[in-house]
């Protein structure tokens, strides 16, 4: 294979490859699996986002996500009449940043991720704070596995069984309201409809809905990157990347590939030019130039132009036998002339 085609197949498997990268990478962006769990950003079943946009399709709500540090929502940059901060998807708690959301007006949906497992010393200052016990049911196959086995000052909103999972307290001129799972407000949950009225209830009456991604770990960076990501520009970041890396391999290599110069002859003597002379002074007279080259040339393209040129073109080459040049001007006139001749 040559080097222009075997560069050639390279730079196109290269780019199928990216290409391959590019459509995985947006596909995993349009799906939103790049995103935590309970993310607003993320369609698959794990994340949120069906009900986000279902809530931002009401009248008269206003929902957003917030992707600063939660504590810079208390308390002014809530509406003055107060919103429903939610919280999905928790690995731990911060009463103190609760407290004073809820002691601002708001309403505080903090949910629970079901998997999480807090240490003893996490629970005993939950407990010491708030006075609520979080418990871990041992058996595997139960459902409701994190539950509320003590709430002390709490409201009950919700038991399975003997399991308190859904809990109230006011805090301030607002409310806390605090659940064992998250799994209500995914997209699966959403699809299936049957929590639709816990979640409802656990949202509240607030006309704003700030659903909380600093905790999740998408945070706004005010980076470039950070921007992209919000805006979902990733894929487009990646096309721009591909097209700069493509642009600098052509200007650091030739295309196609130059191939590698021969070693030049240390001998010196007659050229190829000066010995393809001596052969035809040797072997054809001056007035046979004219004729065997035509014959040659005509051997192979005789069909290409009429009987009337190719006549006309053998009477020149006779009639200027002496004059090579001048005969091969006049057949070339008459061979690719327009119209009749």
């Amino acid at each position: 294979m040559s080097g222009w085609k075997a560069a050639a197949l390279a730079v196109a498997l290269a780019a199928m490859f990216l290409g391959g990268l590019v459509a995985l990478f947006t596909a995993d962006f349009a799906g939103g699996e790049v995103y935590p769990e309970y993310s607003t950003l993320r369609a698959d079943p794990d994340g949120a986002k069906l009900l986000f946009e279902s809530l931002a399709r009401l009248p008269g709500l206003t929902v957003t996500r917030n992707f600063l540090p939660v504590q810079s929502l208390a308390p002014k940059s809530l509406a003055a009449n107060g919103a429903t901060v939610v919280l999905l998807g928790l690995r731990e708690l911060d009463p103190d940043v609760m407290e004073k959301l809820a002691g601002a007006g708001n309403r505080v949906v903090a949910a629970l991720r079901e998997d999480w497992r807090p240490e003893p010393k996490e629970t005993d200052e939950i407990f010491k704070q708030w006075q609520v016990q979080i418990e871990v049911d041992p058996e595997k196959d139960h459902t409701d596995r994190l539950y509320f086995s003590k709430a002390q000052g709490w409201k009950a909103i919700e038991r399975v069984g003997e399991k308190l999972v859904a809990i109230e307290r006011e805090f301030g001129h607002g409310t806390v309201e605090l659940l064992a799972a998250s799994g209500d407000f995914s997209n699966a949950s959403a699809v299936a409809s049957d929590r639709l009225p816990q979640v409802t209830a656990a949202l509240g009456a607030n006309s704003r809905i700030v659903f909380d991604e600093s905790h999740l770990g998408i945070a706004e960076s005010g980076s470039v990157v950070g921007l992209a990501r919000r805006f979902r520009m990733m894929g487009l970041a990646a096309g721009l990347g591909i097209v700069a890396a493509l642009f600098i391999w052509r200007n650091s290599s030739s295309f196609p590939v130059r191939q590698a110069s021969r070693p030049v002859s240390s001998h010196t003597g007659r050229t190829s030019a000066s010995g393809l002379l001596t052969l035809l002074r040797k072997n054809l007279a001056p007035r046979e130039l004219t004729a065997a080259c035509w014959q040659e040339w005509l051997a192979g393209r005789r069909r290409e132009f009429s009987p009337e040129r190719v006549e006309r073109a053998e009477a020149i080459a006779r009639s200027l036998a002496d004059r090579p040049l001048e005969a091969a001007r006049e057949i070339h006139a008459v061979l690719h002339s327009k119209g009749a001749l």
